[in-house]
């Protein structure tokens, strides 16, 4: 079953009622008047707090985003220019391998030549 709201309970005739809002002015007037002026001050001094601290949130969210922005153009480019280098010396290392190979296929070509001249040589003195 549903539940019925139960209406809030209050004293017929009380709520509203001149002369008990003048019997507690006399009794808490001045209390209740320095309670609401400490309680608005209060919920001023939030208030502006609150506006600070989002305002300076926000700066500081902002600040941190630029340098999480330039940190990572930063490193974008250190690292272009890492692969730049790296690719530079790797063309660089493939030259010198092939220069060396074909270095080395020279210096092969040239013993087998001599190999067989000294052969031919060999051949032509026996004869």
């Amino acid at each position: 079953m549903a539940k019925k709201e139960e209406a809030p309970k209050t004293i017929p005739g009380l709520s509203g009622d001149p002369k008990i809002e003048a019997v507690k002015q006399l009794i808490f007037g001045e209390n209740m008047q320095q309670y609401d002026s400490e309680f608005n001050e209060i919920k001023a001094l939030i208030k502006k707090t609150r506006t600070e601290i989002e305002t300076e949130l926000n700066e500081t969210r902002d600040a941190l985003n630029k340098l999480i922005n330039q940190t990572k153009d930063s490193l974008t480019n250190e690292i272009q220019d890492l692969r730049s280098d790296m690719n530079k010396k790797v063309t660089q290392l493939r030259a010198d391998m092939d220069e060396a190979v074909a270095d080395l296929d020279d210096r092969k070509l040239n013993r087998k030549l001599l190999g067989s001249l000294l052969q031919e040589m060999g051949k032509q003195i026996a004869e």
